[in-house]
């Protein structure tokens, strides 16, 4: 799941313990003017192991870690990458150097998953159009590839949240298939990254600080704006049909973003997607279903064996590499379940369960108050934030069944039980 990660300590020990590590690889040593005062040069020595760069300043180290490339000896980031894979790898680098992973700071984050297009992966990226009301551009560094941002008051890319939709197939066609498509969301600032439950490196141990990540992944796709110019829509009657060719033209959003209204987009958006709704398989459809079952997969784990005990064909690749043989690796997802909606272990409720309820909220609000403030902030109304601890308890559970029926009754509208859901004859 995680693309890339940046990390920063101030932390002398850490930081002179590593500088001296034996297994570090000299790599480059870099003198830069200081832009506020020519007098002054900035020096930063680099160094690296296994792919991970480490770049030593006078006062801070950064690290920079692609956890899914180190995962691949650093070939590709092409294939599916579990969370449990992520963690193990994460185990591994620590365990490799002896690092103190709760002084190391992360800065900068991205994280995605890449899934096999319904179509032809050049026309897909080609209909992304719009996240949220913030158009995606050309990325000139890859074929193919597109980054969606809001603009700062000087014109720069905001970094709180980049969101980027690109052919991986076409970026490695020796190790994935032609159509596979990448999508990604990126952020470089700690106001939205510490909202996912991430503060440090130690808590991207907490498997389900993952599920945040998932959940970021499917809020991020349903707000990106998808062209549906492969669907058959001759079903619909004429008006209809002329409406949605309207619709399929990128100028025609472009003015409609750019009106004096500023609800048009939204308004505009929902009508369009009430329209090709009406031919429930449409492309929208069709990538929301696989990006949630792909979703499920990375989410799914194993109990880490012994490496003695290791079959072949086993569940997770961690087997094969043979890095899930610490005691403090196990990890045993397979006794696990998980909240419907938000995505939290709820183990610790009844086992008949499917949503976080009262007394999973109280065991996060008493054992892990990060994981529930999170919960808080998504699942709580304004509203009630000064009222009593009961009646929080109470508005968040009656606000994730909520959610869940609603989630259920836009399956029902979509898969409509007289029509046939091509996803499931597909078997996708």
């Amino acid at each position: 799941m995680i693309d890339l990660l940046k990390l920063e300590t101030t932390n002398t020990t850490q930081i002179d313990y590593l500088f001296n590590h034996e297994l570090l690889d000299w790599h480059s040593d870099i003198d830069k003017v200081n832009i506020f005062d020519k007098e002054v040069i900035n020096t930063k020595k680099i160094k690296q192991y296994k792919g991970i760069y480490f770049c030593f300043y006078s006062n801070k180290l950064d690290i920079l870690f692609k956890p899914h490339y180190y995962f691949n000896d650093n070939l590709h980031n092409a294939n599916d990458f579990k969370i449990i894979d992520c963690v193990a790898v994460i185990y591994e680098v620590k365990n490799a150097l002896n690092l103190d992973l709760e002084v190391f700071k992360v800065i900068n984050i991205e994280y995605g998953l890449n899934i096999l297009s319904p179509i032809d992966i050049r026309n897909l990226i080609t209909y992304i159009i719009y996240h949220s009301k913030n158009e995606f551009k050309t990325d000139t560094g890859l074929s193919y590839s597109k980054k969606s941002y809001s603009v700062t008051k000087y014109g720069t890319a905001n970094q709180y949240k980049i969101i980027k939709a690109y052919a991986k197939g076409l970026q490695f066609p020796k190790y994935s298939d032609i159509n596979t498509f990448r999508f990604e969301v990126k952020s470089k600032k700690s106001r939205f990254i510490n909202k996912l439950g991430v503060y440090n490196l130690t808590d991207l141990l907490n498997v389900n600080v993952y599920f945040a990540l998932v959940n970021s992944l499917i809020v991020e796709f349903e707000d990106t704006l998808i062209l549906d110019c492969e669907t058959d829509f001759n079903t619909l009657n004429k008006k209809e049909q002329t409406k949605i060719s309207k619709f399929n033209n990128p100028m025609e959003w472009y003015k409609i973003n750019n009106g004096s209204n500023r609800n048009s987009f939204s308004k505009n958006k929902t009508a369009y997607y009430k329209l090709i709704n009406k031919v429930p398989i449409n492309l929208k459809n069709q990538l929301r279903q696989i990006i949630y079952d792909k979703l499920e997969i990375l989410k799914k784990g194993a109990i880490s064996l012994p490496k003695d005990n290791i079959k072949k064909g086993a569940d997770s690749q961690l087997y094969n590499r043979g890095i899930c043989t610490h005691n403090d690796i196990i990890i045993e997802i397979k006794n696990q379940w998980f909240c419907k909606v938000t995505g939290f272990n709820i183990s610790m409720q009844k086992e008949n369960s499917i949503l976080l309820s009262h007394n999973g909220l109280k065991y996060y609000y008493n054992t892990d108050k990060r994981i529930f403030e999170q919960i808080k902030r998504r699942y709580l109304t304004k509203i009630w934030f000064e009222s009593n601890f009961e009646t929080q308890i109470k508005e968040i559970a009656h606000n994730i069944r909520n959610e869940n029926s609603n989630k259920t009754r836009k399956q029902k509208r979509i898969y409509q039980p007289q029509q046939i859901n091509i996803l499931n004859q597909l078997g996708i």
